[in-house]
């Protein structure tokens, strides 16, 4: 009885060791927008750095360190307007990832983002992105330093901070949601399906 029972669950495609190799692999491919216009399987695994909230913990991290820092070194915190400026901002930065993120992970998640498929501006654009962002982040804290703004210094790392622990969160709460995992790695930013093999997360 075994043997035919074994044979009927072979001709359905039934696996006895299906569920432990499904627990073998906590990233699996998801289907993506492929350069041609078709659809692409993404099969290699990526590194740590690769996934996207990872990077996000990384740079929060970094500004809340810089932030406790300088909580350290300036006396009556709180007494620099600059400070509640400073979290304003950062609240008005988060509120607006809070608006825009779901629309800009669709995207993402459709193969918008991966660089094979980018318009040429779009691909200089996302290049000089951070760039930008990091000289234009440099040139204001020489400012503040040059001229002593030190409240305008912490408010500046507190709001950067804030924004970054909000688009962290709520990266995690999404990719959770969707059973996926961003990925942004070599000028490209895409999803891999953690749940379910060859399908796209996004519905």
């Amino acid at each position: 009885m075994m043997p035919l029972l074994e044979t009927i669950r072979a001709y359905l495609g039934w696996c006895p060791m299906r569920d432990s190799m499904r627990l073998d692999l906590p990233v699996r491919p998801a289907t993506a927008a492929a350069p041609a216009g078709g659809n692409g399987t993404l099969r290699v695994r990526p590194g740590w750095w690769s996934r996207y909230h990872n990077q996000l913990l990384i740079a929060a991290l970094a500004f809340s360190a810089a932030a406790a820092i300088l909580f350290l070194l300036v006396e009556d915190v709180w007494g620099y307007p600059a400070v509640g400026t400073g979290l304003a901002i950062g609240a008005g930065g988060a509120l607006g990832f809070l608006l825009g993120y779901r629309k800009q992970y669709a995207r993402v998640a459709a193969g918008e983002f991966i660089r094979a498929n980018m318009s040429r501006r779009l691909r200089i654009a996302r290049d000089l992105s951070w760039p930008v962002a990091l000289i234009l982040s440099a040139a204001i804290m020489v400012l503040f330093v040059r001229n002593g703004m030190f409240g305008h210094i912490l408010g500046f790392t507190l709001g950067l901070s804030l924004i970054g622990w909000v688009t962290y969160g709520i990266t995690l709460l999404w990719e959770r949601r969707y059973r996926t995992t961003l990925i942004a790695e070599k000028g490209s930013m895409y999803t891999l399906d953690t749940a379910t093999e060859g399908e796209h997360v996004w519905r």
